[in-house]
């Protein structure tokens, strides 16, 4: 019989690739005001490219995982650079449906050129998983705060305008801030590939709980998204074991909805969310 600790132990470590995912989700929609449909898709590409260059060109594990983090980056800079600049004045959904437009795109080309039968990438712990989650967000905390194109990061989330006057290059650092939320997209999907087998749509389920995860947190606020993405982890890793696997989805989106029904801002409030 499973022990409980383990379970939160095995959740703990789900839970920070929903935490990772979620904050990516958070980092562009805190610069932009945009929620990106395309997370997922994204990350499935990395997870692509990783076992492109691991498996079949034979290239250091370490390396390829790198390479794929790295082209998610250039990426989401060139979506937001190319594509959501031209649409930054139209109506929020306008820019839903050019993020889902790009959802489709993205998995039918990762479709084309890597075909629909599933792939398999090398196992990692649980443990790795939690270290790659307290690494980066102690990067992403020093990127906001010690840094410039962090200060403009949080600049633009307090007010858009005054970072304008101010003589913040708006346009480069919108660009940074969609490539940093893919790079995170990307980790998030190479981390979670191990666990499944890979195929052009495999992340979409990571990135509906990221969603949920960054909206139970307090979507916008950093310290949200971590909280919301390992305690779901553990939650979902409780129902499967105790319940049914075919309940998690269900008992989660109740969750969601209890959470917003008692804290409409989510767990970490308005207040948190303004910060980073």
């Amino acid at each position: 019989m499973t022990i409980l600790p383990q379970i939160v132990v095995s959740g703990l470590a789900q839970g920070s690739l929903y935490a990772l995912a979620a904050l990516g989700i958070v980092v562009i929609y805190n610069a932009s005001r945009v929620v990106n449909f395309a997370h997922g898709a994204l990350a499935a590409l990395a997870a692509y490219l990783t076992w492109l260059g691991f498996a079949q060109l034979h290239v250091p594990y370490p390396i390829a995982a790198a390479g794929a983090i790295a082209i998610g980056f250039g990426a989401g800079y060139a979506i937001e650079a190319l594509v959501l600049r031209r649409v930054v004045e139209a109506p929020p959904l306008t820019q839903i449906v050019v993020t889902l437009g790009l959802l489709m795109l993205i998995t039918g080309a990762t479709g084309l050129a890597f075909g629909y039968n599933p792939r398999s990438l090398l196992l990692a712990s649980d443990a790795f998983d939690l270290l790659v989650l307290v690494v980066l967000l102690a990067a992403l905390l020093t990127l906001f705060r010690r840094t410039r194109v962090g200060l403009a990061m949080r600049a633009l989330t307090q007010d858009v305008y005054a970072a304008q006057l101010a003589g913040i290059p708006i346009g480069n650092v919108l660009s940074f801030a969609w490539g940093a939320g893919v790079a995170l997209a990307a980790v998030a999907g190479i981390l979670a590939a191990p666990s499944t087998q890979l195929t052009p749509a495999v992340m979409d389920t990571l990135v509906i709980y990221a969603f949920v995860a960054a909206v139970v947190g307090g979507f916008g606020t950093v310290w949200g998204a971590v909280a919301g993405g390992l305690l779901l982890g553990v939650i979902d890793n409780l129902i499967k074991t105790y319940l049914a696997p075919e309940l998690s989805l269900s008992v989660v989106f109740g969750l969601l909805l209890v959470v917003l029904y008692v804290r409409p801002n989510g767990l970490f409030g308005r207040e948190a969310a303004r910060r980073v």
